[in-house]
């Protein structure tokens, strides 16, 4: 058996050998290694000093639904949980791991692991960090009290022991190929402060940044954090975001500078904006986000496996990426090409192929003779091309005589809908970065919220997913990945549309040492200063 490696975007080689079972890579680091300049992370030979203060504002597409790290499930709350806390570990920009709150870590065998943490860390209300933030943390977590997704990422940490104050172990059930992943991921890694309440609104980490407030709809500012740990960081005094709820405002905000920086969902839209001006910086985002139709198969018709296969034969999965997408993207499967074992869409899986007289076979073998009215199909309002896409998918089914009515919603009661699974048959919420491919598939697994809520019933999936997870062999793993993605294919579980870049960063030059990262989310603010 290989070393476990720490997956990313895009796998290199050598990562597999860069762990020893034994102890991983002990991440021992002098306090000067960790305050490293960015600009030397991101490979610039021209270092500049940097600027202290000045106010950073970014203009975003989305408010924040909800801001304590071990309840929210929304994506829009990534960017503001990012600065306000820290982990035990976290990416790098090269998108490999290293320590954080962690100082170092030994894995004195492949199920326990021991971390030696910071002393002198303070959290945004002045109490100490120490093991026992750790402990309750993962102890939130683990309790089906707290409703937690995370719960499911940390299903195989048996126990979390405090050794000393700034010593903390966790002993796991079985390998995990997603442990270290999850907990360098924010805010999948985010550690919490014991004895204090209302984090969803009142937010207190470890991280740069201090929340300030929050105006929905409006702003969500944030104060530099004095007391962070990282010698001379953040070197900006305020980070104010600007909600911007289209993307013509949000490119005529830019533009206006009256926003500094800034991220677009539209390729064509993004392109079309760096080549205004040579002073904005351009970084197209990875291929990470997924178009899903999730079903509901609780009841009929989808609990008919012949129904979804007619559903999955009748969606022209390449018609809808180029219509929409202009081809900036891929044919999708449950595992993105970013990840172990992901789908690059040059491949053929079941029912992939589009056959819509193929459609009207199944059905009719169903049940179904003269086609099907499947009712609501709920997505995302405020995402356009989302809207774009359900819009030509209805044509496409209504040629195989499945009839559906498109419902826009609001994110906050679409997601609550698809947690709770109460949607009535067919409901899109995109899957955008995991820090590991288990991730994305514990949103089918049997006994996972969602997987309750869409009906899941597989033991054999969930078998394989689990063999797949504890695998550590980055070979072996990627094979069992592949034959997951055939099953779920195969019994039609997801329609999976395309996958293509979740965002698309945009920012002026003034704006220095900030580095774009393929997990999609602002931490690097905290090393960006303004040169103006």
């Amino acid at each position: 058996m290989k070393p476990p490696s720490f997956p990313m975007i895009a796998p290199e080689p050598e990562m597999a050998e860069e762990l020893s079972r034994r102890s991983l890579l002990r991440l021992v680091l002098a306090s000067s290694a960790m305050a490293l300049s960015p600009a030397i992370m991101v490979g610039d030979a021209a270092a500049e000093t940097p600027v202290s203060g000045g106010t950073l504002t970014i203009g975003a597409d989305a408010d924040p639904i909800g801001l304590d790290p071990v309840t929210l499930t929304a994506f829009s709350s990534y960017d503001f949980t990012s600065l306000i806390y820290t982990g035990l570990l976290r990416w790098s920009a090269q998108m490999k791991i290293e320590p954080d709150l962690a100082l170092s870590y030994d894995q004195p065998d492949p199920k326990t692991y021991v971390f030696r943490l910071r002393q002198g860390v303070k959290f945004h209300n002045g109490q100490d960090f120490t093991a026992n933030d750790v402990k309750h943390t993962f102890d939130r977590i683990l309790s089906p009290a707290s409703g937690s997704r995370l719960r499911a990422f940390y299903s195989s940490v048996d126990a979390v022991t405090v050794i000393d104050p700034y010593t903390v172990k966790f002993q796991l059930n079985a390998t995990d190929a997603a442990f270290l992943s999850n907990l360098a991921t924010s805010p999948n890694g985010a550690i919490v402060p014991a004895g204090v309440e209302n984090l969803n609104t009142q937010p207190v980490g470890t991280g740069p940044f201090v929340f300030e407030a929050y105006q929905p709809n409006l702003q969500f500012s944030l104060t530099a954090h004095a007391g962070y740990y990282e010698k001379g960081q953040p070197h900006l005094s305020r980070v104010v975001f600007k909600f911007y709820k289209d993307q013509a405002t949000l490119t005529s905000a830019l533009r206006s500078r009256a926003i500094d920086m800034t991220w677009l969902k539209d390729p064509k839209v993004a392109a079309a904006i760096a080549r205004t001006s040579p002073n904005l910086v351009s970084a197209p985002g990875q291929t990470s986000r997924t178009f899903p139709i999730w079903l509901n198969m609780k009841a009929k018709p989808l609990n008919d496996v012949r129904v979804r296969r007619a559903l999955s034969l009748a969606t022209d999965r390449k018609a809808c990426l180029d219509t929409i997408l202009g081809g900036s993207g891929k044919i999708g499967a449950m595992i993105p090409e970013s990840q172990v074992g992901g789908y690059d869409g040059t491949g053929e899986l079941p029912y992939y192929k589009h056959d819509p007289a193929a459609a009207k076979v199944l059905l009719a073998e169903a049940g179904y003779p003269e086609g099907i009215d499947l009712g609501n199909y709920i997505i995302v309002a405020a995402n356009p091309l989302d809207v774009a896409c359900a819009q030509i998918l209805q044509q496409q089914w209504q040629v195989a005589g499945i009839t559906v009515k498109l419902t826009p919603m609001e994110t906050a009661p679409l997601l609550t809908m698809w947690n709770t699974g109460t949607w009535p048959t067919l409901l899109s919420v995109a899957l955008s970065w995991t820090p590991d491919s288990d991730a994305t598939l514990q949103y089918i697994k049997s006994d996972s919220a969602t997987g309750k809520g869409t009906g899941s019933n597989d033991a054999a999936l969930d078998r394989m997913i689990l063999e797949a997870r504890a695998e550590l062999d980055l070979g072996l793993r990627a094979a069992k990945n592949m034959a997951i993605q055939r099953h779920i294919a195969d019994q039609a579980y997801i329609i999976q549309v395309y996958q293509y870049p979740l965002r698309w960063e945009i920012w002026w030059n003034y704006v220095k040492d900030y580095v774009p990262i393929a997990a999609n989310i602002r931490s690097f603010v905290r090393t960006a200063w303004l040169k103006k």
